[in-house]
C-alpha cells in the first residue's frame, strides 16, 4: 500500500513539473510586439484576433507599448507535447497513459497562456487579471478564473513582464472568445480575442 501511494505521488509530481516545463515556453509571437485591435495571430492550429484592448492614442508608440497577449492550446495539442517528452524521458507506457488520463480530467478544454508588459510592476501582478470565456453568442460564460498573484520578472524595454499559463478544466468549442480584464481599469471588459481553430474559418 505504501509502495502504491509513493507511485502514485511521484506520478502527479512528475506530470506537474512536466507540464510547467511545457507551459514554460514562452512563444516569441506573445511577445515580439504589441497587439492592435484587428490584427490576427497564430498558434497551434488557432487564428487568434484581438477584438479590442487598450493601445496608446499615438499610432506611432504601438510597438513600444505595454503588451497584452494570449495564446491558446488544445489537450490534443498538450498531449502531442506529452509523448514528445515520454519519448525522450523514455516513460512506460502505462505511465505515460496515466499522466494523460489525468490531463484529460484536470484540463479538458485545455490551457490558455496569458503574456503581458507593464511599466509598474505592481500593474504588471496577475492578481488584477481575470478571465472570461464565452461562446460565439458572446452571451453568458463558459468559464471565468481569477488569476492568483504572481508578482512580474524584470524590466524589459517595455517595461515589467508576467507569463502564465491558465488549465481549463471545461469542455470548450472550436470558436469562442476569451476576455483577459483588469479590475483596477475601471472599464467593463478591457481585451477581448476571438478565437477559431484554423480548418473552421
Amino acid at each position: 500500500m505504501k509502495a502504491t501511494r509513493y507511485f502514485l505521488l511521484f506520478t502527479l509530481l512528475n506530470l506537474f513539473f512536466i507540464n510547467v516545463l511545457i507551459s514554460q515556453q514562452i512563444d516569441p509571437n506573445l511577445y515580439s510586439k504589441t497587439w492592435q485591435d484587428n490584427e490576427t495571430r497564430s498558434f497551434h492550429g488557432y487564428e487568434i484576433t484581438k477584438i479590442f484592448g487598450q493601445l496608446p492614442n499615438n499610432a506611432a508608440t504601438y510597438n513600444f507599448s505595454p503588451i497584452t497577449a494570449v495564446s491558446y492550446k488544445n489537450i490534443d495539442s498538450i498531449i502531442s507535447n506529452f509523448r514528445k517528452v515520454a519519448e525522450v524521458e523514455k516513460w512506460k507506457p502505462e505511465v505515460l497513459q496515466e499522466n494523460i488520463q489525468k490531463l484529460k480530467s484536470s484540463s479538458p478544454g485545455g490551457q490558455i497562456q496569458i503574456y503581458l508588459t507593464r511599466y509598474n510592476a505592481e500593474r504588471a501582478n496577475f492578481q488584477w487579471f481575470f478571465v472570461i470565456i464565452r461562446g460565439m453568442d458572446d452571451k453568458g460564460k463558459l468559464w471565468e478564473y481569477d488569476l492568483p498573484y504572481q508578482f512580474p520578472e524584470n524590466p524589459t524595454n517595455n517595461g515589467w513582464w508576467n507569463y502564465t499559463t491558465v488549465e481549463i478544466p471545461v469542455d470548450l468549442p472550436d470558436n469562442f472568445y476569451i476576455y483577459l480584464n483588469d479590475k483596477k481599469s475601471g472599464f467593463l471588459s478591457d481585451f477581448k480575442f476571438l478565437v477559431e481553430k484554423s480548418n473552421t474559418k
